[in-house]
């Protein structure tokens, strides 16, 4: 039994339109019933609302769930109330009156009652389409008294505004603006959900009015968040502010994508609707037989067509099995199962076809994320329930009824997506109900070059596809921001889609067709001069993409500058972030940041744990390398007062200090607890000997010599307990020091006698040179890392370390920036740690100046007398 809706308008047509609408939604599962219109005394429908209709609607639409009654507006509610008053006491209290909007109301309601959910629950579902301005004038005409349990049960329905408990008094907030080229798309958002998960703490996302939870990936995605977008993010529950940190992070750095994304030579067309138009008839032309469609990865080829079939199941057309109802609690667990395994199938070819598509892989994982999302595998867990039906059937009807729902988003690049959830699904789906062996076959075993031609393209249908067999693509569906064509512009396969339906018959297998994406058509007979065009064509192709392989060895090497060598590396703070420094080719990690161990924990982890945690970490950076491909420096835990941590309280207590960036932090933590500086030291060692890294090790917020001493005296003892217990533990492992206070500049000199090498945070140096709190948006004119009192600080360091023959990097925020790197190198740093899509600016930055003129630029700022003084020096030198 499902909880049943009412439609109240006072056209009689329109209410029988939003209850068909709705009733789409919920695939014949919900009894939905039109009460709209009046009658005059002829029995015509006329205008109005009449409480018969509603009374006798009510009665009809009541199963024993609850009836949901939704209003247009006027005298709708005095004809509502008045059909309640006709009923019975005990029916009239499983009746509740919504003034949601009508036709969003009564769709988000529908699925929500289609999915087996409490009245109170599809109430709040439909009550959640509506603008936050218009349910801050409408007050609920009946009041939510939800006696029902339903503290396990999923009611926001993806892509639904969450209800109005969001109070700013309550949580922390913070705007982000959004400047990926395509917006929250897949890949940012499964970074963004993947680090809400790392806190102990509830996301909320505001936009233009509509609000959603961040429960999973489909959530998000439901909000279209595009390019320039600015959203407001709410955090409430132990770890928010942490959280905020760690989005707004995430955020600035651009989700480690490039700022603006620019065409790669010709093979990434514009964004256009996936909903093509009509494509043109064939035509023949100067002995050529061709048929258009849309660009979707540009290019020529030629080859033998290969008609295939795509092997995604048909989501809609996976027929229902009926179960015991002893078997629902097998049978869910037989969808756990599922869901899992696909997962770890979707992540394993992400990590496989990430060598040949680079960060396009990470569409594997979101598909990962999306069926891992809590609301899709609630809705069908319960679905099983409520329907007593197998595994395969309730996901196949849930996520098509998820899919549903995004394919609806206006912007083309979200409604896309749908797509990526029936093809998890369908993955998730085989498992559940072995199909044998899958058409997919025909496409690991083509032997010749040919051009594929099919109704449309999974994802993983593409992944399998290999340049050097498959030239060429041609679909009926699609458009160009469809997951297929986003790899098979990775993979450098010219495609089109929206080709006619017709030439699926009007062409046979093996038949030679040529194609040119560039323009749009494919040639089912070719004429020699076509041909021609298009063979030499192909070969400019193959000599662009020597040459893009060139230029990409090139970036690989090594940066030196009049004979100084500078290393460029990145700032990561877990597995992503460190796949995303060895996609943009950095020559190292300059600073891991372990509080990633702490981010989604109560209580510390073990040395195990830890240990497995930087193995992770080591590996994604790594890749398929046995043997290190550059240093990577960790940072020891730097948390305390300034960034408080669940699994920190028992140590520190809950007790707020009264100056955290002056309390409580860093290694002050560590010294004050040596035991757990042990265990940290003991799991990177291991790790690293385990992985084979580079590992360097360095201390935040070292201050005096005493520390540094007393850190190096435990990290002795660590190393050479564990080199007797195992020989595979490096021989020397660096110790360096973040430099981040005022003190350890000035006594650089002797802390260079201690330390192997100095690593700058700037964010910090900045802040406390100053005295200017960095979070305060109150003092950002005061903030700035420009300060000549903040270079001069640089140098010396800088200056004692060459001295001392010590490395020294700077890590903070200004490594990142183009102009402030050349800067940084005239003052005598010689490594660059910064967000990892940085990368390649800062080098290109670099490689525009010499030595000597970024050491003349670096002199004469030092003697200027304000910041603002430095930037337009900077930006005259840099510039000419």
């Amino acid at each position: 039994m499902t909880v049943g809706l009412v439609i109240v308008s006072h056209s009689t047509q329109l209410a029988k339109g939003v209850a068909e609408l709705a009733a789409q939604m919920a695939h014949g599962q919900v009894a939905i019933l039109p009460a709209g219109g009046s009658s005059d005394e002829s029995g015509d429908d006329i205008l109005g609302t009449s409480a018969d209709r509603i009374v006798q609607a009510i009665q009809e639409a009541d199963s024993g769930s609850g009836v949901l009654v939704l209003l247009d507006m006027g005298s709708a509610i005095l004809s509502a109330e008045t059909a309640l008053d006709f009923l019975d006491e005990e029916q009239r209290q499983h009746v509740q009156l919504s003034y949601a909007p009508l036709v969003e109301g009564a769709i988000s309601a529908a699925l929500e009652a289609s999915l087996g959910h409490t009245l109170a629950a599809v109430r709040q579902a439909a009550e959640q389409t509506g603008q936050i301005e218009q349910l801050l004038r409408l007050k609920p005409v009946t009041p939510v008294e939800d006696t029902e349990n339903t503290t396990n049960v999923p009611v926001d329905a993806i892509g639904v505004e969450q209800p109005l408990s969001v109070q700013p008094d309550e949580t922390h907030t913070a705007q982000f603006t959004i400047t990926n080229s395509a917006g929250l798309h897949a890949r940012p958002a499964s970074l963004f959900v993947q680090t809400v998960a790392r806190f102990h703490a509830k996301i909320t996302i505001e936009r233009n009015g509509r609000f959603s939870e961040v429960t999973g990936l489909m959530s998000l995605l439901s909000l279209s968040i595009r390019q320039g977008e600015t959203i407001t993010v709410y955090a409430s529950g132990p770890e928010a502010g942490v959280a905020l940190a760690a989005l707004r992070e995430l955020v600035e750095a651009n989700f480690y994508e490039p700022v603006q994304i620019e065409t790669v030579t010709k093979n990434v067309p514009p964004p256009s609707p996936t909903v093509l138009a009509p494509a043109k008839k064939s035509s023949s032309s100067q002995g050529s037989t061709s048929w258009y469609g849309t660009p979707t990865s540009t290019g020529a080829a030629l080859g033998s067509a290969l008609l295939y079939t795509p092997s995604a199941l048909q989501l809609e057309h996976i027929e229902r099995h009926p179960i015991l109802p002893a078997q629902i609690v097998d049978e869910q667990q037989r969808l756990r199962d599922a869901l899992q395994r696909t997962s770890m199938e979707l992540e394993q070819l992400a990590h496989d076809a990430r060598q040949y598509v680079g960060k396009d892989a990470a569409i594997f994982s979101a598909q990962a994320l999306m069926l891992g999302d809590p609301q899709l595998l609630n809705d069908a867990l319960t679905y099983i329930t409520h329907n007593t039906c197998d595994a395969a059937s309730a996901l196949a009807d849930v996520a098509e009824r998820h899919a549903a729902i995004l394919a609806q988003l206006e912007d083309p690049l979200f409604a896309a997506r749908a797509t990526d959830v029936r093809d998890a699904a369908s993955r998730a789906i085989a498992h559940l109900r072995p199909q044998g062996e899958t058409l997919q076959q025909q496409l690991r075993d083509i032997k010749e070059p040919v051009i594929l031609i099919a109704p449309d393209l999974t994802p993983s249908d593409t992944a399998l596809l290999r340049p050097d067999m498959v030239v060429g693509i041609c679909t009926v569906q699609g458009g160009p921001t469809a997951h297929a064509a986003i790899l098979a512009r990775a993979l450098g396969i010219p495609a089109l889609a929206g080709v006619p339906e017709e030439l699926l018959q009007a062409i046979h297998a093996g038949q030679e067709v040529g194609l040119d994406a560039d323009k749009g058509v494919i040639y089912t007979r070719i004429a020699p001069k076509l041909r021609k065009e298009l063979t030499r064509r192909i070969m400019e192709q193959q000599h662009a993409q020597e040459e893009r392989k060139a230029r990409a060895r090139q970036a690989a090497e090594p940066l030196v500058l009049d004979g100084q060598r500078i290393l460029l590396l990145a700032n990561v703070g877990g597995k992503v972030e460190a796949e995303a420094a060895r996609e943009w080719q950095a020559e190292g990690i300059g600073l891991l940041r372990t509080e990633f161990l702490l981010a989604n924990t109560a209580q510390l982890p073990d040395e195990a744990e830890q240990r497995q945690r930087y193995i992770q970490v080591f590996r994604a950076f790594m890749g398929d390398q046995k043997a290190s491909k550059g240093p990577i420096v960790v940072r020891t835990l730097d948390a305390g007062a300034d960034k408080p941590m669940p699994a920190l309280q028992a140590l520190l207590g809950s007790t707020p200090e009264a100056n955290p960036a002056l309390g409580v932090r860093g290694i002050r933590i560590h010294l004050a607890h040596q035991e757990l500086l042990e265990q940290q030291l003991r799991a990177l060692l291991l790790a690293a000997a385990d992985t084979g890294c580079e590992l360097h090790i360095m201390c935040p917020m070292i201050t005096t010599v005493t520390e540094l001493r007393t850190v190096r005296a435990i990290f002795a003892r660590v190393h050479n307990e564990l080199r007797q217990q195992q020989g595979n533990i490096p021989t020397h492992v660096p110790l360096g020091i973040m430099v981040e206070v005022p003190a350890a500049a000035i006594m650089a000199p002797e802390l260079a006698e201690e330390a192997d090498f100095f690593s700058i945070g700037s964010n910090d140096l900045t802040q406390y040179t100053l005295a200017c709190d960095r979070t305060n948006t109150a003092l950002s004119a005061l903030y700035n890392s420009m300060e000549p009192a903040v270079l001069r600080l640089i140098r010396q360091v800088a200056h004692i370390g060459r001295l001392a023959d010590k490395p020294v990097a700077v890590c903070g925020e200004m490594a990142s920036d183009p102009m402030l790197a050349a800067l940084l190198v005239g003052l005598g740093v010689t490594e660059l740690s910064m967000t990892p899509n940085a990368l390649p600016n800062v080098r290109a930055s670099l490689t525009r100046h010499t030595l000597a003129a970024m050491t003349e630029l670096a002199e004469r700022a030092i003697a200027m007398h304000t910041a603002a003084d430095v930037k337009m020096l900077c930006e005259q030198v840099l510039a000419s």
